[in-house]
């Protein structure tokens, strides 16, 4: 009896215990859950923030609290008519007449308008039931030419009339006064609409032509604004070159560096683990180790300094040489050759291989997912790099597209250019996302292989 009475304590103390443990799993795991939780929305919020703004336009990337939506943008269609005054003027001052009063519209409507969610204006002239001319202006292009026309001058209507053949040079001006031109689709009309307008050139110049009637629609292209206006920045500075000129340079110094951090990294991997012996090996892998513990900015000038004796400055090479090799890539590549069959090399020396042969027909394919982790590394601090080019390269031509977007950003600190800001941003990392996504499975097996066998 005294046995089963202790049996069953034993198994009530057993029983007991497991229920704490399991108690004590479930509160783990829902802090967990709660820790993983508050960290993915820390994460998460700033990149969704960041890639909404890039729809967003002035009005809504700016508003507090946040809008976690973009608004529709609309594109607003106002029509002149030019029937009470085309029976009294000739052709030429009809012409004249009604250049300057669709550029005065579309560039006085859009500055006076800034909290509408605009999109892109369109100004029409009709003579009676024909239309003779047309006119666009996008917003980005109003962002970016407003400040070029008139950086330091209210925009006015005398101003516009003034500068009228500049004025029209953003926009798409299209003109026949025989009424070839097929009408806009106006959308929802607004007649409240109209008296606003023409309230806004009270005092002022007064156009030639009569407000008949503005209509609004919903003009879902509107959305890229910003990215258009991204992919335009960098040549806005120097309109010789264009955003895929960056790209080529950009792309030209990465694939450089990958094979050359290849071929030197690479040769120096295998070199320490099968040239040299094993207690050589040892000090010069403690040596390479040793280098990442100087900080670069104290090199930075004495690099710099032997760049220019070299004469590499205002060079890709100049760029591309100083981060060549690199100690952490020569380790990983030691630890990938270290966990080689000898006997697979040892046959292909039998063979008559020489040390050049069997590194590149054995030891390189054997060893293809540690070259693609090296080359997104490579990837990855080559592309974004940009204090070492911005002291090297000197000429525009030669840009990589980090520098180009921080140029073509700098004017980008005010409030409208901000959700194109966002747009560089995303642009800027799309190769990197590309780059990932394409080789993600080999550098997950590289990765893999070097914790179990590096």
């Amino acid at each position: 009896m005294a046995d089963q009475r202790t049996d069953a304590v034993q198994s009530r103390q057993v029983h007991s215990g497991r229920l704490r443990e399991k108690r004590g799993d479930r509160l783990l795991r829902t802090f967990c859950y709660l820790i993983s939780f508050i960290w993915c929305g820390f994460t998460v919020f700033p990149i969704y923030w960041m890639f909404t703004s890039t729809f967003k336009d002035a009005v809504d990337v700016n508003r507090m609290p946040p809008v976690f939506f973009p608004s529709l943008p609309s594109a607003y269609t106002v029509r002149l008519d030019y029937s009470d005054v085309a029976e009294t003027m000739d052709a030429a001052a009809l012409d004249h007449a009604i250049r300057e009063d669709m550029a005065l519209v579309v560039w006085r409507v859009t500055d006076m308008m800034p909290q509408i969610h605009l999109g892109k204006i369109n100004a029409e002239a009709w003579n009676g039931d024909r239309k003779v001319a047309q006119v666009s202006l996008p917003y980005y292009q109003y962002k970016h030419y407003r400040g070029q026309l008139w950086a330091a001058q209210r925009l006015s209507d005398n101003l516009v009339r003034r500068e009228i053949a500049r004025a029209h040079f953003p926009t798409q001006l299209s003109i026949d006064l025989n009424g070839s031109l097929e009408p806009i689709a106006l959308g929802k009309t607004d007649t409240e609409a109209v008296a606003k307008i023409t309230k806004l050139f009270d005092g002022e110049i007064q156009p030639t032509g009569r407000f008949v009637v503005v209509g609004e629609r919903t003009h879902l292209p509107s959305l890229i604004n910003n990215y258009v206006d991204a992919w335009r920045a960098p040549s806005r500075r120097y309109p010789d070159l264009s955003v895929a000129n960056y790209f080529l340079n950009g792309l030209t110094i990465t694939g450089a560096a990958i094979i050359v951090h290849w071929l030197i990294s690479g040769g120096a991997g295998y070199a320490l683990s099968r040239l040299l012996s094993p207690s050589l090996s040892k000090y010069m892998t403690v040596f390479f180790l040793a280098t990442m513990m100087v900080p670069s900015a104290t090199t930075l000038v004495p690099l710099y300094e032997l760049v220019g004796k070299m004469g590499l400055l205002d060079t890709f090479w100049g760029v591309i040489l100083p981060g060549i090799p690199g100690a952490f890539a020569i380790y990983l590549y030691k630890g990938f050759f270290d966990a080689l069959p000898q006997d697979i090399l040892d046959a292909a020396r039998i063979d008559g291989a020489s040390e050049y042969r069997t590194f590149f027909r054995i030891a390189v394919p054997m060893s293809r997912n540690v070259f693609t982790v090296i080359a997104l590394l490579t990837f990855l601090a080559s592309w974004n790099d940009f204090f070492w080019p911005l002291l090297v390269l000197r000429s525009a031509n030669r840009w990589t597209f980090t520098l180009a977007i921080y140029f073509s950003t700098t004017s980008m600190k005010q409030a409208a250019y901000l959700g194109s800001a966002m747009a560089t941003a995303v642009i800027a990392s799309l190769p990197t996302l590309i780059v990932f996504a394409i080789f993600s499975r080999s550098i997950q097996q590289g990765l893999v292989w070097s914790g179990l066998k590096g």
